[in-house]
């Protein structure tokens, strides 16, 4: 941009100003070196201290000025640098929140998989042992039902042949001694008919009658015996039938305490679908922890855009308000350049200050 020469009033005097900036830009810097400059005025002894002094008082208060702008852009670039830092920790934090609750649903998906897994082999455990204690107690009914049965067969049957025995054998006695009566009777009656003449052949027929009637009561006994021996048959047989119904309730027995182990592995699978349930519970409390804390993380990152809004909006006002003062202040002094154009003549220009773009821009 080529140089420039403009008319600026600096402290009640018109100097004319070379350099590349604009107009507005001269006259700005010209507008606040005036406000400056009448502030130190206004205060009191500083028109009774030296011309010299009262430079360096100004120098002073500008140079304070504008290290205390430069401090607070400092600030100001810091607070926006530790905001973005802060915010970039949270949109981490966040992104780390978000994978940990991911994490977090996938752990309750693969829980409540495994879950549903132990239920339904608790279900199918259940199932099992009721199906097993159903068919053992059919079992246990129907070996009692078969037992009974076969032993009051056993005992009818046994009853009935040593009842059978016992009356045939009561008969054949029965016959025996009726017919050895008989015999004798009728050797009486012949051996008293005959006295006289065959009481010797009556003795040995009634010795012979007597021995058959001896051998007949033997085979009767015999007849009975045997029939005792069947009857220890029949009764060795119950007995058999009542050890194998000892065995049928070992065998029962054993079927019970098998019965006992799939009840301790259905409460086994019990305890564990419990405490696959206690640790859903921990999941969604944990869950519920992370869904909290992110909303936390939230409304701190809320707060924090809230702040972040209300200082920008705020240094938009004092830039608005630091704009205003200054076309306010351009405007009185350029009112007063005017006043003081019309009411002395304009000097004459007896030299160009020129002023470097460098010391223009502070």
């Amino acid at each position: 941009m080529a140089k420039q020469y403009i008319d600026v009033l600096i402290d009640g005097k018109v100097y004319s100003l070379g350099g590349s900036e604009t107009e507005g830009y001269v006259q700005q810097i010209a507008t606040y070196l005036n406000g400056k400059i009448f502030q130190l005025k206004a205060q009191p002894g500083f028109l009774k201290m030296p011309e010299d002094y009262q430079s360096i008082m100004t120098y002073l208060n500008l140079a304070d000025d504008y290290f205390k702008e430069k401090e607070s852009a400092k600030a100001l670039a810091s607070d926006k640098e530790s905001m973005e830092k802060e915010t970039y920790r949270l949109k981490h934090e966040m992104v780390s929140t978000q994978m940990k609750l991911e994490s977090l649903r996938n752990e309750r998906t693969v829980s409540e998989e495994e879950l549903e897994t132990a239920k339904k082999a608790a279900k199918e455990a259940a199932e099992q042992a009721e199906a097993a204690k159903n068919e053992v107690q059919a079992q246990i009914e129907r070996v009692k039902k078969e037992a009974q049965e076969q032993i009051e067969a056993v005992k009818k049957t046994a009853q009935e042949q040593v009842e059978f025995a016992r009356k045939e054998a009561q008969e054949q006695i029965e016959r025996a001694k009726r017919e050895v009566q008989d015999r004798v009777e009728s050797a009486e009656k012949a051996a008293q008919d005959r006295a006289a003449r065959a009481e010797q052949t009556a003795r040995e027929q009634a010795e012979a009658a007597k021995k058959e009637a001896l051998e007949q009561i033997a085979d009767a006994k015999k007849e009975a015996n045997d029939f005792r021996g069947e009857a220890e048959v029949w009764k060795q047989e119950a007995e058999d039938q009542r050890l194998a119904v000892e065995s049928s309730q070992s065998e029962i027995a054993s079927l019970q305490d098998k019965l006992e182990i799939l009840k301790q592995q259905l409460e086994e699978a019990r305890q564990a679908a419990t405490a696959v349930q206690t640790e859903k519970s921990q999941l969604e409390a944990r869950l519920m922890q992370t869904e909290q804390e992110k909303q936390s993380v939230k409304e701190q990152l809320s707060q924090l855009e809230q702040e972040k809004q209300t200082i920008k909006k705020d240094l938009e006002e004092s830039l608005q308000e630091a704009g205003a003062a200054r076309e306010e202040l351009a405007a009185v002094r350029q009112a007063q350049v005017e006043a003081y154009m019309k009411r002395k003549p304009f000097p004459k220009r007896q030299g160009t200050v020129e002023l470097k773009d460098a010391i223009l821009r502070l």
